[in-house]
């Protein structure tokens, strides 16, 4: 285990890095994250041996750094820093080769174990067809995989690698990560990488310690170090968090401070009625369009409740996994007789969120229109032994106006909302 613990450092004795503490065990990835000029450089360094630090313990497999000679804690830790290749005429193999350094043994050369080493990791990152090139004539993609080639033939039990991914187009980028975990898990390595892309960070890596300032902000794992709290106090922008499709990983989208149409202080209210995520892709839009927008009854964590608290819309909430409260149930009544229309979306209902559709219902019973989205028939909807299929049918028989598709239904909306401001002008 690597370990450090109450680290300050910095340049001329002036601080960067406070009171930072980590643990690197072999066989995980750890993404270090957090903005430009918060510390992640300077922490690499430390933990390289190439920064002495102001004050802070670090230990290696339980003694002192210090107990190490540099050709001994070259052969436990290796570190790719933000750096140019020497070119001065070398070639890719050369390059790599120079990673076996540390285990050579006076003059005896090149061994059949150093060959087999440096070959296995220009094929991990595709560049043994690229061998004998110079390194002059490498892109700077190339030159940087080369460079973590080099690292990777190293066979330290704890790599450091400063944004790996400079210079990788997208492709790449995916590749080399899914390489660097492949090798962790198969060779039971520690990889501590420095990375700006969040997304990428979520995926490939096992934890996460998100820095800022010098300062240790959040550890764990992606869920619980990415949260929108977390960003919005060191990225300064506020931000939506959710689960990859395919991996359920969290997945940030940075939203600009100005993501939120400006809104007319007369504009008129939509009540809408959504739940399950069915709601989240009209947020937008129908703020553009000029409504002002007021959601419920959402549950809490519920992927519309976030979504909407992002932009900072008006929500009626009820407890996490509970049904709908006569007391939220009254105050979306009176919300809804304050409205001038209200949309409901093609969410599942099931008896907790049954009341939704008795909102829906009686809002177009008192003659405020109801725009309702069936892109999916209400019986595929439907957990309620039919009651939901019977209150849809009766809010169709009420006179709601029924849309096949989301387009169909923002195209309503948009001549609803030109007629109010006509009326109101």
């Amino acid at each position: 285990m690597l370990q450090a613990a109450k680290l300050s450092a910095g340049y001329n004795g002036r601080a960067v890095l406070r009171d930072f503490s980590l643990q690197l065990v072999p066989g995980e990835v750890v993404a270090l994250v957090g903005p430009n000029g918060s510390g992640k450089t300077t922490a690499l360094r430390v933990l390289a041996r190439t920064l002495t630090p102001f004050e802070g313990v670090l230990m290696l497999e339980g003694r002192p750094y210090a107990h190490y000679s540099p050709a001994t804690f070259a052969r436990h830790v290796a570190y790719a820093p933000q750096v140019n290749l020497p070119e001065m005429g070398f070639r890719v193999y050369e390059l790599v080769l120079m990673g076996r350094y540390p285990h050579q043994k006076g003059f005896w050369g090149i061994t059949e174990s150093d060959r087999r080493a440096v070959r296995e990791a220009m094929e991990q990152l595709d560049l043994w067809h690229l061998r004998d090139r110079l390194i002059s004539q490498l892109s700077r993609g190339e030159q940087q995989r080369v460079n973590l080639a080099r690292v990777l033939a190293q066979s330290a039990r704890y790599m450091l690698l400063d944004e790996p991914t400079a210079h990788l187009d997208l492709r790449h980028q995916v590749r080399l990560l899914a390489c660097l975990r492949q090798w962790s898990e198969e060779h039971q390595i520690a990889m501590l990488l420095v990375l700006h892309d969040l997304n990428l960070a979520s995926e490939y890596a096992d934890r996460l310690i998100l820095i800022s300032e010098g300062h240790l902000v959040a550890q764990g794992t992606p869920a619980e170090v990415l949260t929108p709290e977390n960003l919005e106090a060191v990225y300064r922008v506020p931000a939506l968090i959710r689960p990859h499709p395919l991996t359920g990983r969290p997945m940030v989208f940075a939203l600009t401070p100005d993501l939120c149409p400006p809104q007319a202080p007369n504009a008129p209210t939509l009540f809408l009625i959504a739940g399950g995520g069915s709601g989240t892709s009209l947020y937008y839009p129908l703020l553009e369009q000029g409504w002002r927008l007021c959601v419920g009854v959402l549950n809490l964590l519920d992927t519309d409740e976030e979504a909407a608290r992002a932009l900072n819309i008006e929500i009626l909430s009820e407890e996490p996994f509970s049904p709908i409260s006569e007391g939220a149930y009254r105050r979306a009544l009176e919300r809804v007789q304050r409205s001038q229309a209200v949309v409901l979306t093609d969410a599942p209902f099931g008896q907790g969120n049954l009341r939704n559709l008795q909102l829906a219902l009686f809002a177009q019973q008192a003659g405020i229109p109801v725009y309702a989205l069936a892109s999916r028939p209400i019986e595929e909807r439907d957990f309620t032994n039919g009651e939901a299929t019977r209150l849809w049918h009766a809010l169709q028989q009420a006179g709601a106006q029924m849309f096949p598709d989301q387009p169909s239904l923002l195209n309503a909306l948009q001549q609803a909302i030109s007629r109010e401001q006509n009326f109101s002008n």
